[in-house]
């Protein structure tokens, strides 16, 4: 990352993408959960059925999210059920199996079993601790995301978690990014945050005078980013920037 030093002391991360991500045999996760259920299931059909249901939830998610970022814990149950009940239907879930077998599919979504944590993200998180550093999580997520993220081990470093659907409002709108600035009892100026989406969390962030990075974990570059944005593509590199 070729930037200067950043001073900074408090510095904020995303979740998804950043410090998280679904495990790579999510299938399988499904597969397990289902087999739990009594029920038999077809491994690559649960992948199939991933694959074909993403697209209409990315659909649904902006059709209930308003341009002003308002958001709620009741609708974003309301569409993980959903999703979560469209993935059993395309794999041949029997009907009288649905409620049951999707509401233990969404117990796993709120457990650790579902996901991975990316092999940089506790190793960076600590060593910025270390420093005196104060760390805390701006999300667009669901409620039971700390609850994870406590089970994974980072609530030994992180000291308080900024969840959308608590707030009331998602990245990229300011209030959020407000509310961790209040919690975190830092000045705009000294407050870095870290996420994958250069809307959401570059373009959030700066909104509200915070420094920002991004993390392209996969070299996409994507489009529109700004010149001179600062760009990462492992959380450690944050390491030798941040003084």
């Amino acid at each position: 990352m070729s930037t200067p030093c950043f001073a900074v002391d408090l510095v904020t991360f995303d979740v998804g993408g950043t410090l998280l991500t679904f495990r790579p045999d999510l299938a399988r996760g499904y597969a397990e959960v289902l087999a739990e259920c009594d029920v038999a299931s077809d491994e690559a059909r649960l992948a199939a059925a991933l694959d074909a249901e993403r697209p209409a939830a990315g659909e649904r998610r902006r059709a209930s999210v308003p341009a002003d970022h308002r958001v709620s814990v009741e609708e974003g149950a309301r569409r993980r059920q959903i999703f979560v009940a469209n993935v059993l239907r395309r794999a041949d879930v029997p009907e009288n199996d649905l409620p049951r077998c999707t509401e233990a599919v969404q117990r796993a979504y709120d457990s650790p079993r579902m996901y991975a944590v990316f092999d940089d993200a506790l190793p960076t998180v600590r060593e910025l601790w270390s420093r005196g550093l104060k760390l805390g999580v701006v999300a667009n997520t669901w409620p039971s995301m700390p609850r994870i993220l406590l089970d994974f081990g980072f609530g030994d470093y992180l000291g308080f978690w900024v969840i959308s659907e608590f707030v009331g409002v998602e990245k990229p709108h300011p209030a959020i990014f407000a509310r961790a600035l209040e919690i975190g009892a830092s000045e705009p100026a000294r407050a870095l945050h870290v996420g994958d989406d250069y809307a959401r969390d570059v373009v959030g962030a700066r909104g509200v005078g915070m420094q920002a990075v991004l993390l392209d974990r996969g070299g996409a570059h994507p489009a529109g980013v700004e010149p001179g944005t600062p760009v990462i593509r492992r959380l450690d590199q944050l390491l030798a920037d941040i003084g």
